[in-house]
């Protein structure tokens, strides 16, 4: 069916039931192994920092009985909070209508609208095998950052403990303890702290001075206070005292039996010995007795943690690539 690009209206996004449907099935659409629902945008919603912008568009059409929405888009400051004038973009077209000609005039009608904000540049996400809507980024001046993620799952029941007998021991037997929050923050009044000075300090080593985005330990801490933070579920390396590497999982908000990776990181100094094995296992091991059935990351594709999930038995999925345009 071709539609005329001049039956194509673009809109800013209302809070209806009509609009969050539309946005829930493009955003499925796209990742059809994490759905996500209506009620979990709206309350993404509620809980959102007005302050920061966040602006949300439909492309929609006339059909007979009256109007379909056939993309959403977004701008907002993901990732880019402390960044002045960065802004991170978005654009989800209906796979039914991908080669109508609709992803240049949604783009361009989201750029105008951004133009009051006075960007300086412009970041997104696609997905690598979304030829078309790659190529239309590519025509407007964005550029591949090479460092594409790849997403990875771990069947839970089928991971093999056995093959990795004597990882952990050898680890804590060189003195490295692997303890969880929930019981770390029973003896150690500054956890808090030392938690926040170790991922801010790995930041900064595996981040060039453009790319680290530096957080007030007041900000930092909100994740500790997340109605979904688990305690147990995040393991700290400590050698003497001082935290040196880090792993954790979050629940999903849909799948209940399915834990996300939110990190895994190791002091610089501390590389290259088995550590981040250690804490993976932990956290393999703390997923089983949670009833999960999987465990899913996203890793850049190559690096030393691709290689190491690939070695623990995650399976490859998606891949992600990022692209960046200054204006």
């Amino acid at each position: 069916m071709q539609i005329d690009i001049a039956n194509f209206k673009i809109r800013s996004f209302e809070p209806t039931d009509l609009d969050y449907k539309a946005l829930v099935k493009l955003v499925n659409h796209d990742w059809p192994n994490n759905p996500t629902t209506i009620d979990t945008w709206k309350h993404i919603d509620n809980k959102r920092n007005s302050n920061i912008l966040n602006r949300r568009y439909v492309g929609e059409i006339e059909i007979e009985n009256g109007k379909q929405i056939v993309a959403v888009g977004f701008i907002n400051k993901r990732g880019l909070k402390k960044k002045p004038g960065k802004y991170f973009i978005k654009l989800y077209i209906d796979k039914e209508f991908k080669d109508h000609g609709f992803g240049e005039p949604f783009y361009n009608h989201m750029i105008t609208d951004l133009a009051d904000k006075n960007p300086v540049a412009l970041k997104t996400e696609i997905r690598e095998d979304d030829v078309s809507l790659i190529k239309l980024f590519q025509q407007k001046g964005f550029q591949d950052n090479k460092r594409p993620k790849r997403y990875l799952e771990l069947a839970i029941s089928h991971f093999d403990f056995d093959l990795f007998a004597g990882y952990a021991e050898r680890v804590e037997t060189s003195g490295i303890e692997i303890v969880d929050l929930q019981k770390l923050k029973t003896y150690d009044s500054n956890w808090m702290q030392k938690f926040y000075d170790l991922d801010t300090t790995i930041e900064k080593e595996i981040r060039n001075a453009n790319e680290y985005e530096h957080f007030e330990f007041d900000e930092y801490i909100k994740m500790f206070k997340n109605k979904n933070f688990l305690a147990d579920a995040h393991f700290v390396a400590i050698d003497n005292g001082n935290y040196v590497g880090i792993s954790s999982l979050w629940p999903d908000l849909v799948q209940k039996d399915l834990l996300y990776v939110g990190t895994t990181r190791i002091l610089q100094s501390y590389r290259r010995h088995g550590i981040a094995t250690a804490l993976k296992l932990k956290t393999i091991a703390f997923a089983k007795l949670y009833g999960a059935n999987a465990i899913q990351t996203r890793t850049v594709k190559g690096s030393p943690m691709f290689d190491l999930n690939r070695k623990l038995g995650f399976k490859p999925g998606l891949t992600l690539v990022f692209f960046e345009k200054n204006l």
